[in-house]
C-alpha cells in the first residue's frame, strides 16, 4: 500500500521536492513504467487528497503505460527528479483521456478537476517560494490559455488540450517547458524543477474520469 500524506497537493509535493539530492542535474530525464512491478518500487509515492485513485500499469505497442481511474477522487502519483530548465527546456510525453469529469465553465474551485494534468514542481528555499507549472486537459477552455490554480496561486496551469474531439486518442505532447514558466509567472525559473506528479481527478465535481500516461522525455532538443 502506498504512503498518504495529509497535506495538500502544493504543500506535500514541493516538501518533497526540496528533499531532491542537491547538484548533479541530469542532461536529459526519461520518466517511464514498468509494467508487473508496484508503482511504489518504481520510486512513485502516492499523494491523496480526497480518495485514491486506480493506479496500474499496462502495455501497449510493447511500451508500458500508467493508467489512472478517478471515481469521485483525487490522488497524485509524484517522483522527485532534478533537472535545469535552462538546460533540458524540451519536455515531450503522450497521453490519452478517455473520459472527461463533468464540470462547468467557470474557473473556479467546485470545477477544479481535469481529465489529465503533468505536474513540475520548481521548489524554492521555503515553501513560500516554491512554485509548480501543470499542464492540463481540460473540457473546453482554448488551448494555450494560462490560469492561476484556484487552490495556490504558486500554480499556473497550462491547458494543452480541450473538448471532446479526441477523447480515446493517444496524443503526443512536445512543449518548451522554460518558455511556458517565464510566460506563465513573467520571469525564468530561479531554481531548478524537483520533481513531477500525474494526476487524473474529479471530487470536486463528484463525477469520474480516465487517463493514460505514457513515457515522458525531458532534454535540450526533442522532436516529433
Amino acid at each position: 500500500m502506498m504512503r498518504r500524506l495529509p497535506l495538500p497537493p502544493l504543500a506535500a509535493a514541493a516538501a518533497l521536492a526540496a528533499a531532491a539530492p542537491a547538484g548533479g542535474e541530469e542532461a536529459c530525464v526519461r520518466i517511464g513504467f514498468e509494467a508487473g512491478a508496484p508503482l511504489a518500487v518504481q520510486g512513485w509515492e502516492e499523494k491523496v487528497y480526497n480518495r485514491p485513485n486506480r493506479w496500474e500499469v499496462g502495455m501497449d505497442g510493447g511500451e508500458a503505460f500508467l493508467r489512472a481511474v478517478s471515481d469521485g477522487s483525487a490522488s497524485m502519483l509524484y517522483r522527485p527528479v532534478r533537472f535545469d530548465a535552462r538546460d533540458c527546456p524540451v519536455v515531450r510525453w503522450s497521453w490519452k483521456v478517455t473520459r472527461l469529469p463533468r464540470k462547468g465553465p467557470a474557473h473556479t474551485q467546485a470545477n477544479d478537476d481535469y481529465g489529465a494534468r503533468i505536474y513540475f514542481f520548481f521548489p524554492g528555499r521555503t515553501f513560500l517560494t516554491s512554485r509548480v507549472l501543470q499542464y492540463v486537459r481540460d473540457n473546453e477552455t482554448p488551448p494555450g490559455t494560462i490560469r492561476t490554480s484556484p487552490s495556490s496561486g504558486r500554480c499556473r496551469l497550462v491547458v494543452v488540450h480541450s473538448g471532446a474531439a479526441e477523447l480515446g486518442e493517444w496524443i503526443t505532447v512536445e512543449r518548451n517547458l522554460f518558455e511556458d514558466y517565464a510566460r506563465a509567472f513573467g520571469r525564468a525559473p530561479a531554481r531548478p524543477v524537483g520533481g513531477i506528479g500525474f494526476m487524473t481527478d474529479s471530487d470536486d465535481t463528484a463525477s469520474s474520469a480516465e487517463a493514460y500516461y505514457g513515457p515522458l522525455t525531458v532534454g535540450s532538443d526533442l522532436h516529433y
